[in-house]
């Protein structure tokens, strides 16, 4: 056993290394996504705006009640 304890260090440093590159990976990703949405965030909002002050479109026929149909055979 005290032969391998080379590879066990080894290996705990590999991950870590790992960890903390995917670590930085993730962290830049939330900075771009919030970057993006600081910078669609005014431009929602008047569209959100005049989207509410419209009516909304209608279907040409209305949906019937669910007990109103026959079941199907």
């Amino acid at each position: 056993m005290p032969d391998n304890w080379g590879f066990v260090i080894a290996a705990y440093g590999l991950t870590a290394a790992v960890i903390g590159i995917y670590y930085r990976r993730l962290s830049r990703r939330e900075r771009e996504v919030e970057a993006l949405r600081r910078s669609t965030a005014g431009r929602s909002r008047d569209r959100s705006t005049a989207m509410r002050s419209r009516e909304p479109s209608r279907t040409a026929h209305p949906r019937p009640e669910p007990g109103s149909r026959p079941p199907l055979p």
